[in-house]
């Protein structure tokens, strides 16, 4: 969720050298990466111990537990395992340390929002040649689903799930300010902040963040092409638009407020506009019941653009049972499984059950559309470097007073990736 995103570990590198080392040193022995024998005999069925890791709710816990319970009606040759983490920042903290002990899970289930850093890396085993072996179905799942999991055309994840982000607005203060239709484009948007920024709540909020700024990216037809496009002219444009807000005092940050992220700032009401996602309907639930919100499509800059979350299953390179941990992976994207998670707010990606999705949650009925053009995050490898100098850089830009111009900021992170 962007309200408590995935970070990045500063040790992974140093860490997946030593993996490359003990497995060159013959550190592995013929247990499998999870410290189970690949296969133990249980009756006249030989069974295969996957391990899978994830972090996530009591809800997401409980799913799981009962799909590892029943998994050997389908699979009775699997004997899967659950691993919670306590959360994103702790899972990626220790998964390298656990790949090079030899005990990381077979499978983990994962978020695509800096997921490149890690298949650049060669944590995570591309898929293609285990799909049939498998039985893995890739025609299930919608086709933005898959893409965002393919990269340099191997397929890397089964998506779980999917959903575009969203640009949220109030609706008491919109209909307060006698505006009319929903904006469908960025000078829509200015128009109406314009109108909609007073004393007690500002125009539009526009969190520094790297999540906010790709949608804005997204939506002037730019990118960041994993490092390769940093400084292109669709992405100074958008960031010229956000300069501009500020520029023009109809945008305002968390941080200046005082507040965390840009949630706690609209269900405050001291920001009538936002990018976000669908992670607002439960926070709100609980922050500010009262609050009517509408979600409307990432406004166009030049395209209709934005990116997608896709939560999927990914098997670790290291895994001695890649096979059978993709088996379960399967199994996980079933129409029973994926059915219970849509029913606790997550929207499937398997395409024939996507639309009950909107049926159940109709405050998103219209952000089902984006479903179609939303694409990854597009982040280089070294993700959290990149992260950390666009928002140091565009933060100096509108709240420390540098001068720099959108184009200057783009070209001198663009000199650090090329």
């Amino acid at each position: 969720m962007a309200g408590s995103k995935k970070r990045f570990s500063l040790i992974v590198t140093v860490l997946l050298v030593i993996a490359v080392a003990l497995s060159a040193c013959g550190g592995k022995n013929n247990e499998s990466g999870n410290g189970n024998k690949p296969g133990t005999d249980t009756g006249n069925v030989k069974k295969v111990t996957v391990n899978m890791g994830f972090w996530g709710t009591a809800q997401d816990l409980k799913i799981y537990q009962d799909a590892a319970k029943a998994i050997s009606g389908e699979y009775p040759e699997i004997d899967l395992k659950i691993k919670q983490y306590p959360s994103s920042e702790q899972f990626w903290n220790t998964l390298p340390g656990e790949i090079a002990a030899g005990v990381a899970p077979d499978l983990i289930a994962v978020s695509n929002e800096g997921a490149y850093e890690y298949i650049d890396k060669g944590l995570f085993a591309p898929l293609d040649d285990l799909i049939g072996k498998a039985g893995v179905d890739l025609g299930r799942f919608t086709p933005s689903a898959l893409n965002i999991w393919k990269v340099n055309d191997k397929q890397y994840g089964i998506p779980a799930s999917s959903m575009p982000a969203m640009f949220l607005i109030n609706e008491k203060l919109w209909k307060d300010a006698n505006l009319g239709d929903y904006p469908k484009t960025w000078d829509d948007v200015k128009a109406a902040a314009t109108k909609l920024n007073s004393d007690k709540s500002h125009g539009i909020i526009i969190n520094i963040d790297a999540y906010h700024i790709t949608n804005y990216v997204k939506s002037f037809g730019g990118g960041w092409g994993n490092g390769k496009t940093i400084n292109s002219p669709e992405n100074v444009q958008a960031l010229e638009f956000i300069i501009d807000m500020f520029k023009d005092g109809l945008a305002v940050t968390p941080k200046s407020l005082g507040f965390g992220w840009d949630g706690e700032v609209f269900s405050n009401e001291k920001g009538a506009m936002t990018t976000g996602g669908y992670w607002y309907k439960p926070y709100l639930k609980d922050a500010n019941p009262d609050l009517k919100f509408a979600a409307v499509p990432v406004p166009k800059g030049t395209v209709e653009g934005s990116t997608m979350i896709s939560n999927a299953y990914v098997v670790l390179k290291d895994s001695k049972n890649q096979e059978a941990a993709l088996k379960a992976a399967n199994y996980l994207t079933n129409d029973t499984v994926q059915t219970q998670f849509l029913d606790i707010g997550y929207n499937t990606a398997v395409a024939s059950l996507s639309k009950q999705y909107f049926e159940k949650n109709p405050e998103f009925k219209d952000i089902e559309p984006a479903l179609a053009y939303s694409t990854d995050f597009g982040y280089p490898a070294d993700t959290k470097r990149f992260i950390d100098e666009l928002v140091k850089q565009v933060e100096n830009r509108v709240l420390g007073g540098s001068n720099k111009t959108a184009k200057e900021i783009l070209d001198s992170i663009q000199e650090q990736f090329k």
